[in-house]
């Protein structure tokens, strides 16, 4: 409830009272619509579960450094178990800029349905260490069952290390054991995709960003102007800070209403 006034009152003193009304008509229509995904979502998630030892094998049988490669089986492996909530382009993009730095700490927050973190650590350094943060029955994400852990597991290189961490990223306890997993070593890359308010989007930079290396990089997805009923406020944060840094946004289109991706390079 809290949060719901919180949004309420940022909708209101941003957008003023005619959008606050269109929001409040659209809130149960949207919400329908998740739920109809959801249980789409569901219906694969199943298949996996009864599958999953098959699933697993064939995650770790396959390897490539080939960004659309790696996009494609994505996309396409098992249904949609792993499907990216990206634009290709995009999300390609990205991963290039991802790959020149060859990272060996990497971060993301917003784990999901697992598929940014499979690419993530199909094209990290061999012996890479990923952690990636995500609340169990999140409002944005939604979690993912524990089930999943072990596929999420077979994601990783023979060498690497990963850390799911099923955590609040706002609680000072989750940032604590991200610093215990990292030791004396700091992030190369951090890719920002959990909760989208304002508030939220803007604790987890103001959280994790000192845990960033110097010439180390911190992407934002969904800096795109989103529809004022997606509840998706990271484009107000992201005109806040980007020329603080160097940057880089990756929008394929100037009219898409969803998406887009905030590229800081750290000097």
């Amino acid at each position: 409830m809290l949060r719901l006034i919180r949004k309420s009152i940022f909708v209101l003193k941003n957008y003023g009272p005619k959008v606050f009304i269109l929001k409040s008509i659209k809130f149960p229509i949207n919400r329908f619509i998740n739920r109809f995904n959801l249980l789409k979502q569901n219906l694969v998630n199943k298949k996996a579960y009864k599958n999953k030892e098959k699933v697993i094998q064939l995650l770790k049988s396959f390897n490539s450094n080939n960004t659309e490669e790696i996009f494609n089986f994505a996309w396409n492996f098992y249904g949609g178990l792993i499907r990216p909530i990206q634009i290709k382009e995009e999300f390609v993009e990205l991963l290039k800029i991802f790959q020149e730095q060859n990272p060996k700490y990497v971060m993301e927050i917003g784990t999901a349905g697992g598929d940014t973190l499979f690419c993530f650590c199909k094209l990290a350094r061999n012996d890479a260490t990923i952690i990636s943060i995500d609340l169990p029955e999140g409002p944005f994400g939604g979690g993912y069952p524990e089930w999943k852990i072990l596929i999420y597991q077979a994601f990783k290189k023979e060498n690497q290390k990963l850390y799911l961490l099923r955590e609040d990223s706002h609680k000072q306890e989750t940032l604590e054991k991200v610093k215990q997993i990292l030791g004396n070593n700091q992030l190369d890359f951090l890719f920002i995709d959990g909760d989208h308010s304002y508030e939220g989007v803007k604790k987890d930079f103001e959280m994790y960003s000192p845990l960033v290396k110097k010439r180390g990089i911190i992407a934002f997805h969904d800096i795109a102007k989103h529809p004022i009923d997606s509840e998706c406020f990271v484009d107000v944060f992201w005109k806040e800070i980007k020329n603080n840094f160097k940057n880089r946004e990756i929008i394929k289109n100037p009219k898409q209403n969803w998406a887009g991706i905030g590229v800081l390079f750290f000097k």
